[in-house]
């Protein structure tokens, strides 16, 4: 027995209303039921893509405006490049005037100015196109580790590292986050925590000005301070914690 080509669509009111009935051919119900399907796999898919596509316009965003706040940097150290040329030469003038035999240092230039700054993992580190940008990744800022990470000895307990540097060294966040606390610790001086996701926070202390405000949000190598001495501290150094479901890790694993 042939199949029949067409599919009839009854409508039964309730009552005694006379039933009544579509007939469809079976094609072209079949090319609606899949149109719809396709719309609503369509409309599924919007919405899984939809919040990537907002985070990496947010980023694009900051990339923006980091790059504007780069470019006033650059334009100022320029200047004071100019100005400290001009005063060397002013001063070497009257040196020579009055006689005296000083030597003034050379200064170097970048290639060797800059040669040390791969020893020491930094926050702006490169990562894959497919890494995970909310992984803490490298170290906020550039020195030595003046303490180290120690949270299995109560009497030495330590749940971050200590980087030695110099006093108003920018802090670069070490990923994507945002701000969720600024202000004065009694310990850590002025601190900032960023949130990277559900699970994993950073924490920067001793900060001697902070950059961003809470609600900020933050690129990996983004400056969110400049490092001090504030807090319970006895020399210039940068305290930096992470922690991963509020257990305190050590950074360094994350290099």
């Amino acid at each position: 027995m042939a199949s029949s080509k067409f599919i009839t669509i009854m409508f039964i009111p309730e009552g005694a209303e006379a039933r009544r009935g579509i007939r469809v051919r079976k094609w072209l119900l079949q090319a609606v039921a899949g149109a719809f399907g396709v719309l609503i796999l369509g409309i599924i898919l919007f919405f899984v893509f939809y919040g990537r596509i907002l985070a990496e316009a947010s980023m694009a965003d900051n990339l923006r405006e980091e790059n504007e706040r780069l470019l006033k940097y650059q334009y100022k150290v320029q200047l004071l490049e100019q100005n400290l040329n001009q005063t060397r030469d002013i001063v070497s003038r009257l040196i020579d005037l009055a006689g005296i035999d000083i030597e003034f240092p050379v200064l170097p230039d970048d290639s060797t100015l800059f040669a040390s700054i791969d020893k020491t993992a930094m926050a702006a580190v490169r990562r894959s196109a497919g890494a995970d940008m909310s992984i803490p990744s490298g170290l906020p800022i550039q020195g030595f580790i003046s303490q180290d990470f120690v949270i299995d000895d109560s009497a030495r307990y330590h749940p971050g590292i200590d980087i030695a540097c110099a006093e108003g060294t920018p802090v670069l966040a070490t990923a994507i986050g945002e701000v969720i606390m600024t202000g004065e610790d009694e310990v850590y001086g002025k601190i900032v925590v960023l949130k990277h996701n559900d699970s994993i926070i950073s924490l920067y202390g001793h900060n001697k000005e902070i950059l961003v405000q809470k609600g900020d949000k933050v690129l990996p190598g983004s400056r969110i301070a400049l490092s001090g001495n504030t807090g319970k501290s006895t020399a210039p150094h940068l305290h930096y914690e992470i922690k991963i479901n509020d257990e305190p890790i050590n950074p360094l694993e994350l290099k």
